[in-house]
């Protein structure tokens, strides 16, 4: 089993709840593939979703709640 940092516990704690994670951190890792397709084709251990959960847990981005 591969070691996962940053923990997925005080990521979803941080972003509120699994919902919230799994959208944004999916949004941000379709950003990055587009942006940039050279990084991930020369660094293939690196994944989009895990490059876009490191920047989700260092605070480079954030969930934005809206009331309904």
């Amino acid at each position: 089993m591969a070691w996962i940092e940053p923990p997925i516990e005080e990521i979803i704690t941080k972003a509120g709840n699994r919902y919230a994670l799994v959208t944004v951190v999916a949004k941000r890792a379709k950003e990055l593939v587009i942006e940039k397709p050279d990084f991930f084709r020369d660094n293939q251990k690196i994944k989009p979703i895990e490059l876009a959960c490191r920047e989700f847990y260092k605070g480079v981005y954030d969930v934005k709640h809206v009331e309904m």
